[in-house]
């Protein structure tokens, strides 16, 4: 099944084959030097027109088919993402989790999402991920252009928490979000929310109320997992812009989330963990094990700085968990990275939702040397600290070095190499003091 959606994803990327034979014909390009990227976007963006109903079928950043009015406008849009690389520990590690050694191969995301609009009012999303059966994704209903209001969505989305979890898995700079985002999102569930934009999109704010579908151990994986309601959520978000300048290409974004989580969860608790910023192992290098909670508080800070090639993101997360069998605990992490493009673009933000989007290089890799793609170098620092009141979930300090190659703006490789260290963990397995070295690469293509 598998191999046959994998087929199916690569389509697109076949049809260039098809159009070999007229590329050189193309109106546009009378001396044949564009690349046959370039070629096969535009005759693809031109598409056809239906004869009789005069509906015109095209691909612009997905598959998409349009009426003559556009009052109704349907998109296809798909990704692949292929993982492999080496995972390394030393020998206290090894001892700890004798299977995190060796080398792995994943295939981190086969998605295939279809939206659906309305008269430009009104939106339907379907993403499911089938490289991942447990788990589903966007599949809600969007009131859009509301006066006053702005968007209402209802449905299974993301709660507006973190700029790093509402960017995007394509669209981020490493291969998986930092420590604490991992631990201390609460990710997607059932809700409904509201979010709109001020002071000509200077500011947006976003806010909801959110049925905790996901497992008990509902952080990371689990997150979106659907079981038996534990809960419900309030949660909210405002982001602003004090500089913004040349379309984006030098802007400070600051941002600040909260959300308030209603549990009363018994010995089947909540559990806080995460991966050392790899999918390549299921290992867990941090964990709290099952807690008995009756609520929760999350608050989130974000920082970002874009000034032309060089940017700065960082965030701090602060969670309080109302627990008298534990006596209460905090837990606390940050994370800070810095990336530079050495090709000379900059990081795309897209303002009515307050998040960095897609990549498009100045120029397209050509395999006759005229163009090279877009080089990113990056490097991050990431900490989290599960250890509070009678919980002893350990420390984590992750170091992440970064290269990534945007051969166009829907294939991008990248390369990661993570140095991790692990220490002060009791429970629910003990780790005093232990190092893992991680090196992986991916093959994204998105359609």
């Amino acid at each position: 099944m598998r191999s046959i959606l994998t087929l199916f994803f690569l389509l697109p990327y076949c049809l260039l084959v098809v159009v070999i034979p007229g590329a050189a014909a193309d109106p546009q390009d009378p001396q044949g030097t564009a690349s046959l990227w370039e070629q096969w976007e535009r005759a693809a963006e031109e598409g056809v027109k239906d004869p009789l109903l005069r509906w015109h079928y095209y691909y612009k950043d997905g598959l998409r088919i349009d009426s003559r009015e556009k009052s109704f406008q349907f998109r296809l849009n798909g990704r692949i993402l292929g993982d492999g690389g080496y995972t390394g520990a030393d020998d206290l590690l090894d001892r700890d989790f004798t299977d995190f050694e060796g080398w792995h191969f994943n295939l981190r995301d086969l998605r295939l999402s279809m939206v659906l609009t309305l008269y430009q009012r009104v939106e339907l999303k379907i993403a499911s991920d089938f490289s991942h059966v447990r788990d589903i994704k966007d599949e809600w209903i969007r009131l859009k252009k509301i006066p006053w209001i702005g968007t209402v969505t209802a449905g299974h989305m993301k709660e507006p928490f973190s700029l790093e979890e509402l960017t995007s898995t394509r669209d981020l700079t490493f291969m998986e979000r930092a420590l604490p985002t991992e631990a201390f999102v609460p990710g997607r569930n059932f809700g409904v929310s509201q979010q709109t934009t001020l002071l000509n999109q200077r500011m947006t704010y976003a806010m909801g109320v959110f049925l905790n579908t996901g497992s008990y151990s509902n952080q990371g994986d689990a997150g979106e997992e659907i079981s038996d309601a534990n809960g419900w959520n309030i949660t909210a978000r405002v982001t602003g812009l004090p500089w913004y300048e040349d379309k984006g290409r030098r802007l400070l974004h600051l941002g600040l989330s909260y959300t308030h989580q209603f549990r009363n969860l018994g010995d089947d608790g909540a559990e806080l963990r995460t991966r050392p910023e790899s999918r390549l192992t299921d290992v867990r290098l941090v964990d709290t094990g099952k807690f008995t909670t009756r609520g929760m508080d999350r608050i989130n800070s974000e920082l970002a700085l874009v000034s032309g090639p060089f940017s700065l993101q960082g965030e701090h997360f602060q969670m309080f968990v109302d627990s008298d069998g534990t006596g209460d605990p905090s837990f606390w992490g940050l994370y800070l990275f810095g990336s530079w493009f050495l090709t000379g673009e900059h990081r795309n933000y897209q303002r009515s939702k307050g998040v960095f989007s897609r990549i498009r290089p100045q120029c397209d890799f050509h395999f006759s040397g005229k163009g090279w793609g877009a080089l990113e170098a990056a490097l991050r620092f990431s900490f989290i600290d599960l250890n509070g009141g009678a919980v002893r979930g350990g420390r984590e300090y992750d170091l992440t070095a970064g290269l990534d190659w945007y051969l166009n703006k829907s294939i991008r490789l990248m390369f990661n190499y993570v140095w991790a260290k692990a220490r002060d963990r009791e429970t629910p397995l003990p780790v005093e003091d232990g190092t893992a070295h991680i090196v992986q690469a991916r093959l994204q293509m998105v359609f």
